[in-house]
């Protein structure tokens, strides 16, 4: 990493607290919930919530300090023990479930993502961001937080992982190197956010903004490393389809969308069509009451009456149909939307779905 010349960068400082901090995390991945507990050196957390979060930056320098000071947050070498005692209870679930190195970069992510946002702290006025041990400990970040934390873990991992600054958005998220086509806006990476449980590559999600709403991603954003390792991931293609499914469905399904303008397209022929029937069968009782002079006129009403109610049987029984393959479109999106920690599963499932 090429630190800018003249830039002073935070850095945690040694804490003399004693003792350990006792930290019970729990999260989900691919339908299991997990579970286990770390102690972390009080000095080493203490220090890092005592240690200066700004960085000191000449003027005219521009941006190209940043690298720099994201490495800081998470390379700092005091968060070594932290990062051994953290992942090798995620080394452990990855072994125990045999799970290659996209499986293991997403459970990862799913770690960070369940950490509770920091509602407080993204509306305060000092948001400098919370070293990774800090985040961990306290239970809770915003989205520089959360994705510093992240970044950190992938690249002691081996991943070539990167901060992305999204600068008109003001947002930290989190990139791994795609192929291209798959990355977002031609940045070479696909985006991890880190703020909610997602897939990777997902940036079309919303995000807490500091004024309390929400917002999404639009901007090409700026690529920092912080992790050169050669790792990549693989299996961006897979999501690609799937969230091309997602939003196909999503377009099909929506109030204004295609499928319900057919639905309300032939209940509107139903209506015309019984509008139609009550005329023929009021003049029908009229006839049947009228002179046998009028029998023939009876039995043409009595035809055309048969005729109508035909029709009705039909557009019931289209309608009936269009309901079925409503619902059927509705619960493979349900599925999609409620099991994105378990890619592999929703990929088969829509692998040959018909849209």
């Amino acid at each position: 990493m090429r630190r800018a010349k003249n830039v002073q960068y935070p850095a945690i400082v040694s804490g003399s607290a004693a003792g350990e901090v006792t930290v019970r995390l729990t999260f989900p991945f691919r339908h299991l919930h997990y579970s286990f507990t770390i102690a972390v050196p009080r000095s080493l957390y203490v220090g890092a919530r005592m240690s200066g979060k700004s960085a000191h930056v000449p003027a005219c320098i521009g941006d190209a300090w940043l690298a720099g000071y994201y490495t800081a947050f998470t390379s700092d070498p005091a968060l070594v023990p932290f990062y051994r005692i953290l992942l090798s209870e995620l080394r452990k679930i990855r072994s125990s479930q045999n799970y290659d190195d996209d499986a293991y970069l997403e459970l990862i992510a799913a770690f960070v993502q369940s950490i509770p946002y920091d509602t407080e702290k993204v509306a305060a006025i000092d948001r400098a961001p919370r070293f990774p041990v800090e985040t961990v400990v306290d239970g809770r970040g915003i989205c520089s937080d959360k994705s510093l934390l992240l970044a950190g873990l992938l690249a002691h991992e081996g991943y070539a992982a990167a901060v992305l600054h999204f600068s008109p958005e003001n947002h930290l998220a989190v990139g791994i190197p795609v192929p291209d086509g798959y990355d977002f806006r031609g940045c070479g990476c696909a985006v991890i956010e880190s703020t909610a449980l997602g897939y990777v590559g997902d940036a079309g999600g919303t995000f807490p903004a500091g004024d309390g709403g929400v917002r999404t991603l639009a901007s090409r954003p700026k690529v920092f490393f912080v992790g050169h390792g050669s790792k990549r991931y693989g299996s961006i293609a897979g999501v690609s389809r799937i969230l091309s499914v997602r939003s196909a469905l999503r377009e099909k399904l929506a109030e204004d969308g295609s499928f319900v303008g057919e639905i309300r397209s032939e209940e509107e022929m139903i209506s015309c069509s019984k509008a139609e029937l009550s005329a023929s069968r009021n003049r029908l009782e009229e006839l049947e009451a009228a002179t046998a002079k009028l029998s023939e006129d009876a039995e043409a009403f009595a035809a055309a009456y048969a005729v109508y109610r035909k029709a009705v049987e039909c557009h019931n029984a289209g309608v009936a149909l269009l309901a079925d393959e409503y619902n059927r479109l509705a619960v493979a999106l349900a599925f999609l939307q409620h099991n994105r920690l378990d890619r592999p599963a929703v990929f088969a499932r829509i692998r040959n779905l018909r849209i």
